[in-house]
């Protein structure tokens, strides 16, 4: 997965599990009396363990590429390398 796609299945992971009364208490006066439960905090630790492990790939993949991509403009001798 790429950042971009990263971002958005934890954003969207996040919303599903406040969306679940089991994982979080939202407050219909106000957001400052919503909070989560203690299921929902566990979920959200476990589903943010989970996730870790996705974003380190994706960052060495990440870093990868862009190693590759330096390696190749100067071999090419490009002056202009912006890695």
């Amino acid at each position: 997965m790429d950042r971009e796609m990263l971002k958005d299945v934890i954003y969207g992971g996040i919303v599903e599990l406040m969306s679940n009364k089991k994982y979080y208490y939202s407050s219909g006066v106000s957001h400052a009396y919503s909070e989560w439960t203690e299921d929902g905090r566990r979920a959200l630790k476990s589903y943010m363990i989970l996730m870790t492990a996705q974003i380190a790939q994706a960052e060495e993949e990440e870093m990868d590429r862009r190693s590759k991509e330096f390696v190749l403009k100067t071999l090419k001798g490009d002056s202009k390398q912006s890695v």
